[in-house]
C-alpha cells in the first residue's frame, strides 16, 4: 500500500487504499433499513443514487454504532452498487511506509499496521473488506 485515506474510527486509525476510494462525503440523512444488522446503518442519497451504508466498526472487529451528524462516509468504488463505510472522522491522505507488521491477531478487515508521523496506522485489507460488506449486505 502507499498512498491511503486515513479514517479514526472507535480511537484507532485505518488506512483504506486510494485506489479503492470514489470520495469522501459528509453524512446526510441516513434511512434505516428494517430488520437490517446494526452495521448496516441504512441507505442514503448519494448524488442522486441509493447507496448502503455500512459502520466500519464490525468490519474491523468493533461494535457497530450509530452514525452522528458529523461523521463522514467513504464512498467506495465498486462495480455491484454505491456504498460508503461510515467514520469518524477521515483525518486525509497520507502515503505510508511499505514496511508493515502484521497485527497479532486479525481485527476483521484490519490485518497489519505501519508506523505514521500521527502513530499507528491500522492496514484494511481490501478483499477481507469486500468479503465482510458483501456478507453484511447480502444477509
Amino acid at each position: 500500500m502507499s498512498r491511503a485515506v486515513i479514517c479514526i474510527h472507535g480511537g484507532d486509525r485505518y488506512a483504506i487504499p486510494l485506489s479503492a476510494v470514489r470520495r469522501v462525503t459528509e453524512v446526510s440523512v441516513i434511512a434505516r433499513v428494517p430488520r437490517a444488522p446494526p452495521a448496516l446503518l441504512g441507505v442514503m442519497n448519494q448524488q442522486g443514487r441509493v447507496a448502503c451504508v455500512v459502520d466500519l466498526g464490525p468490519l474491523v472487529g468493533l461494535k457497530a454504532r450509530p452514525a452522528r451528524p458529523d461523521g463522514r462516509v467513504v464512498m467506495l468504488q465498486r462495480q455491484k452498487g454505491d456504498l460508503g463505510i461510515y467514520v469518524s472522522e477521515v483525518a486525509g491522505i497520507e502515503e505510508l511506509p511499505a514496511e508493515m507488521q502484521l497485527l497479532p491477531s486479525r481485527q476483521g478487515a484490519a490485518h497489519a499496521q505501519v508506523q505514521s508521523a500521527e502513530g499507528p496506522v491500522k492496514l484494511i485489507d481490501l478483499e477481507l473488506l469486500q468479503r465482510a460488506i458483501d456478507n453484511l449486505v447480502e444477509a
